[in-house]
């Protein structure tokens, strides 16, 4: 009976120890809402985080915004060789594969087949609009006529016709017929070039892009080169002023305000179980140990 008395200040004390931290750990997620007698709200309902959950989202957007990853911190990882040297390869690793299929291939990666079309019937239409145009705009009677004189006056130097052959008479006969081809173009010309231009620009999709690359004097090396220096030149030049309309302590403070609370819990408890669950084992060793100090006082 002694014994039983002896044991049972500790095991008391250890008990209520326990309890008393288990309540204390779980009282910071539940309840997870307000439990309401009538129109009485009970105290401690809901739970510490869930009832300060703004201000604590607003606490950890500081910490981590003005602390933990600062601008000068973003600065940094982009920076670093190890970081540009992963953009550059993986955009050329993708450049790579662009070059070895079709330009049609490759738009059709962007666009559907449908639209493809579409693009190249405006575009034919738009080119063959330019060309006629630009013919118009020649002044094709002229050209006849210098073109002409200096064959005519060719063919005929020497001959009794080349008293006749002057540039007057020639810009008389060139001018009718430069107009005449100038009304011709002006009633016809879709139907003459849009053939021919829709031709060059099937050709044009059907060579693959390692044929255009090479036609602008282009190759990988050339183009790791352009991306290094593309990069060097947005980091130091454009990533600050990107970076001031980053606000990460509000896209953290966002998040977190975001989040249900049962989430917010599970994430709380994945990173800290372990110190919870000492926490409360260590109410229990504190109580017992002042079950033991009462025997003896």
């Amino acid at each position: 009976m002694q014994i039983l008395q002896v044991l049972s200040g500790p095991l008391i004390g250890g008990v209520i120890g326990y309890f008393t931290n288990f309540l204390a750990v779980k009282m910071l997620f539940r309840p997870l809402h307000p439990v309401k007698i009538g129109k009485i709200t009970l105290p401690f309902t809901p739970g510490i985080i869930p009832k300060r959950k703004d201000s604590l989202a607003k606490a950890v957007g500081i910490a981590v915004g003005e602390n933990l990853l600062t601008k000068e911190d973003i600065v940094g990882i982009f920076e670093d060789e190890k970081m540009k040297s992963s953009i550059v390869e993986g955009v050329l690793e993708k450049c790579q594969k662009a070059m070895d299929t079709t330009v049609e291939g490759l738009l059709l990666k962007v666009i559907s087949e449908e639209k493809l079309t579409e693009k190249k019937t405006a575009l034919t239409r738009k080119i063959t609009e330019k060309v006629k145009d630009e013919l118009l705009a020649m002044d094709l009677g002229q050209l006849i006529a210098k073109g002409g004189s200096e064959v005519l006056k060719e063919k005929f130097q020497g001959g009794m016709f080349s008293l006749f052959i002057n540039d007057e008479f020639i810009a008389s006969l060139a001018e009718p017929i430069g107009k005449e081809v100038e009304k011709y173009i002006d009633s016809h010309g879709e139907e003459i070039f849009e053939p021919a231009v829709e031709r060059q620009i099937d050709l044009l999709l059907e060579k693959q892009n390692t044929q255009i690359a090479n036609l602008l004097g282009m190759d990988m090396d050339k183009l790791r080169v352009g991306m290094n220096a593309a990069y060097d030149n947005l980091v130091s030049e454009n990533i600050e002023k990107l970076l001031n309309h980053l606000d990460v302590t509000a896209i953290v403070q966002e998040k977190v305000e975001a989040m249900e609370v049962e989430e917010l819990e599970h994430l709380v408890l994945s990173v800290m179980k372990k110190e919870l669950d000492v926490i409360v084992n260590l109410g229990a060793l504190i109580g017992c140990l002042i079950g033991i100090l009462n025997i003896f006082i």
